[in-house]
C-alpha cells in the first residue's frame, strides 16, 4: 500500500535527456555513456556493486547509497553506512516500499517537509532520491541515495541517475543474478543467443547516438581459418584464443569502443562517434597490432548510422551485407556503400536535411533538397536546370530557370515551385534578403515533412497561418506573431528523421510511438543553425505537451508549458483531426470542434482554445 505521506514525492513526469539538458550537463552526460564499459571490467561479481556505486558518486555525489533487489532473490548492498547501521535495514525502509508499490522514482528535497517520524527513516539525512530498477518491464529492485547536508537533490539528479540505470543494465544483471554462467572476458551469456545480447547493447548506443547527434559505426570481423582457431563450443583452446583476440583488438581501439563475441568465429565492434572512414582507419590499425598473419586472416564488413541505416537491426543487417561483399571480392574490409546495394530510400533524411539547413544560399543546396523529394516521391528525376526542357520557374516577374522532373505528381511540383522560388532568387543574387532564403528552404522542407508523415500537402503552412492569427488574437505584436508562425511552420520537420514505414503501419507498437514522439527532439537538433529566423525553441520542443502532464517529450503541466507551445498544441490538434491521414479518415469540422471543446481544460489550455475558436470563425 502506497504511503500517503510520500505520494506527493513520487515523480510521474517523463525523465528524458532533452538537448537543453545535455547542453547544461555536458560535463556529466558523457559518463552515462562510459558506464557501458563496466561490462568489460575484469572484477569479481561481489565487487561490481562497489564499482557501480562509485560511478554513481561521480555523476551525483551522495553520502549513503542503498541498493535493494527483491527478484529473483532478496539481496541488498550499501555504501557510506559507518557506525549507524540500523537493525532490519536489509529488509528495506519506507522509501523502498513506496518505490516498490508506485514503480516510479521518488524525490524528497527536504526530509523535514515529509512529517515522517525519526523511527520511520533508515538514517539521518536531509534529502534523498530513489529509483526503481527494471528487468525488462518488471520492477525487481530500487536504488536509494541520501545526502546528510549541503545542496539538496534536484530533478536533474534524478534524470541523470535514471539514465545511468538504463545504461548499466548489463552490469546490474551480474549483480542481480551472479549464478548465471557468463563468459566474463567478453560479456557473452552462454545460455542466450549472442545476437540477442548484441541487439540489447546496440539499442543503447543507438539511443545515445540519436540523442547526442553523433554517428555510430559498427563492424563484423570474421576469422577465415577455422582449422587454426577451432570451434567455440568444442575446443577449449580455441575459446581461449578467441578471448585473447578480442582483448587485443579492444586494446588497439579507444576506451569507449566495444568488442563483442558475435558468432563462432566472428566479433562485433561498436565505434560510437566514428564515421565509416574513421572506423576503417581505426580497425586497420587495431588489427595490424595483431600481426600480419592474424590480420590477413580477418575479413570485415562496416556500416554506419544514420548514413546507411535507421535503427540497430538495420545496422546489423547491412554490416552483414558489407561483410559478404568483402568475402566475395577478396577484400580485407568493405563499407556498405561499396556493395552497390545501397538504396536511397534507406537513408536517414535527418542528416541530409541538417546539412541543407546549415548550407548558405547556393543552387547546389536546392538540388540537394529536391533530391530528398525525389526519394520521398519515388520520382526518377527532380533537378534545377537553366535550359529547357523543364517547368519554367518565375519569381516576381523574373525568370529563374527550369525544374526538370520525371515521375513527380503535378500537384507536388506546384507546391515546390511556389515555395522554393524565393530561396532560388536569393541563391542567384536576384534577392538580397537572406531571410527569404531560409523561409523558402523551410517552407519547402515543411511540405516534404508533411508528405513523410502522411499529412496533406500544405498542412504545416496552414497551421503557420492560423498560428499567426491566434498570436494576434492573444495580443502579441507582429514580430512575435511572425516568430510563432515561422516556428509552427517547421515544428514537424523532425518527421524526416523517422522511417516512412512507421507512418504507413495500420497499428503502431509502443516502440513505434516512442520513435514518433522523438520528432520534437529531432526538430530541435535540425534547426539549431537557423538563427537568422530566431525560431521559438519552446514551440519546436513542447508543442505536444498537455496541460494535464500527459504529453511529451517532458510531461510538462499547465504554466510549465510556454504560451507558444500551448497555442501550437491547439492549432495542431484541430487541424490534425480535420485532415485525412494514411491510417484514418478526416473528422467532420463540427465533430472536430466538439472534440476540441471536450479536450479544453483537460489536455488543452481552455482560454487559448476559446480564442482559437474565434479565430477560425465558429
Amino acid at each position: 500500500m502506497l504511503n500517503d505521506r510520500l505520494k506527493q514525492y513520487v515523480i510521474d513526469q517523463t525523465l528524458e535527456l532533452s538537448p537543453e539538458f545535455i547542453k547544461e550537463n555536458s560535463e556529466v552526460v558523457p559518463l552515462l555513456f562510459q558506464v557501458l564499459l563496466l561490462n568489460d571490467v575484469d572484477v569479481r561479481v561481489e565487487k561490481i556493486s562497489d564499482l557501480f556505486l562509485n560511478f554513481v558518486n561521480h555523476i551525483t555525489p551522495y553520502d549513503v547509497a542503498l541498493v535493494y533487489i527483491w527478484s529473483p532473490g532478496d539481496a541488498w548492498f550499501c555504501r557510506g553506512l559507518q557506525g549507524e547501521i540500523p537493525e532490519e535495514i536489509e529488509k528495506g525502509d519506507i522509501f523502498t516500499s513506496t518505490i516498490r508499490d508506485a514503480a516510479r522514482p521518488l524525490l524528497v528535497t527536504d526530509i523535514n517537509e515529509t512529517r515522517l517520524e525519526s523511527n520511520e527513516i533508515p538514517i539521518h539525512f536531509s534529502s534523498m532520491i530513489g529509483l526503481p530498477i527494471y528487468k525488462d518491464t518488471k520492477v525487481i529492485g530500487c536504488l536509494e541515495l541520501f545526502r546528510k547536508g549541503g545542496p539538496e537533490f534536484t530533478l536533474n539528479d534524478l534524470i541523470l541517475i535514471k539514465h545511468l540505470l538504463l545504461s548499466s543494465e548489463n552490469i546490474l544483471q551480474q549483480v542481480i543474478a551472479p549464478d548465471i554462467d557468463y563468459d566474463g572476458a567478453l560479456d557473452v551469456r552462454m545460455d542466450v543467443p549472442q545476437r540477442h545480447i548484441l541487439l540489447d547493447v546496440l539499442h543503447q548506443y543507438e539511443e545515445l547516438s540519436k540523442r547526442m547527434s553523433f554517428p555510430l559505426t559498427v563492424a563484423i570481423i570474421e576469422i577465415e581459418d577455422r582449422n587454426k582457431f577451432g570451434l567455440y563450443r568444442h575446443i577449449p583452446e580455441g575459446v581461449r584464443t578467441l578471448k585473447m583476440l578480442a582483448r587485443r583488438i579492444q586494446e588497439g581501439l579507444r576506451c569507449y569502443d566495444k568488442v563483442l563475441r558475435y558468432e563462432e568465429l566472428s566479433f562485433f565492434v561498436i565505434l560510437p562517434g566514428c564515421s565509416s572512414q574513421d572506423a576503417i582507419t581505426a580497425l586497420h590499425n587495431a588489427t595490424l597490432n595483431l600481426g600480419a598473419d592474424l590480420a590477413n586472416n580477418m575479413t570485415m564488413g562496416i556500416a554506419t548510422l544514420p548514413d546507411e541505416a535507421q535503427d540497430a537491426k538495420g545496422l546489423i543487417n547491412i554490416a552483414h551485407q558489407a561483410l559478404s561483399h568483402a568475402k566475395k571480392k577478396g577484400l580485407h574490409m568493405a563499407k556498405y556503400s561499396q556493395t552497390g546495394a545501397i538504396k536511397h530510400t534507406n537513408l536517414s533524411l535527418e542528416l541530409r536535411m541538417r546539412k541543407i539547413l546549415q548550407s548558405g544560399p547556393h543552387v547546389n543546396t536546392l538540388n540537394e533538397l529536391l533530391d530528398l523529394f525525389r526519394i520521398q516521391c519515388h520520382a526518377d528525376e527532380i533537378s534545377i536546370r537553366y535550359e529547357a526542357p523543364g517547368t519554367p520557374v518565375h519569381w516576381q516577374g523574373i525568370d529563374l530557370g527550369f525544374i526538370s522532373h520525371e515521375g513527380l505528381p503535378d500537384d507536388i511540383l506546384d507546391w515546390i515551385t511556389t515555395y522554393l522560388s524565393p530561396a532560388w532568387a536569393v541563391s542567384l543574387g536576384v534577392d538580397t534578403d537572406i531571410r527569404n532564403w531560409y523561409l523558402g528552404i523551410l517552407s519547402t522542407a515543411s511540405i516534404l515533412s508533411d508528405l513523410r508523415a502522411g499529412y496533406p500537402m500544405g498542412y504545416s503552412i496552414k497551421v503557420a497561418d492560423q498560428m499567426y492569427s491566434l498570436a494576434k488574437e492573444m495580443g502579441k505584436g507582429d514580430i512575435q506573431a511572425t516568430n510563432w508562425a515561422n516556428s509552427s511552420l517547421v515544428a514537424n520537420i523532425g518527421y524526416l528523421g523517422i522511417p516512412t514505414a512507421i507512418f504507413t503501419k495500420g497499428e503502431m507498437t509502443p516502440f513505434d510511438k516512442k520513435k514518433i514522439h522523438a520528432h520534437t527532439l529531432i526538430t530541435s537538433r535540425m534547426l539549431k543553425a537557423s538563427a537568422v529566423l530566431d525560431l521559438d525553441e519552446d514551440i519546436l520542443m513542447y508543442h505536444h505537451e498537455n496541460i494535464d502532464g500527459s504529453g511529451y517529450p517532458r510531461g510538462l503541466k499547465r504554466d510549465e508549458i510556454p504560451d507558444g507551445a500551448r497555442a501550437m498544441r491547439i492549432v495542431d490538434a484541430f487541424n490534425a483531426m480535420t485532415s485525412p491521414r494514411l491510417y484514418r479518415f478526416q473528422m467532420d469540422t463540427k465533430d472536430a470542434l466538439r472534440e476540441l471543446c471536450a479536450m479544453s481544460g483537460k489536455t488543452l489550455d481552455p482560454d487559448i482554445a476559446s480564442m482559437y475558436v474565434d479565430v477560425i470563425g465558429f
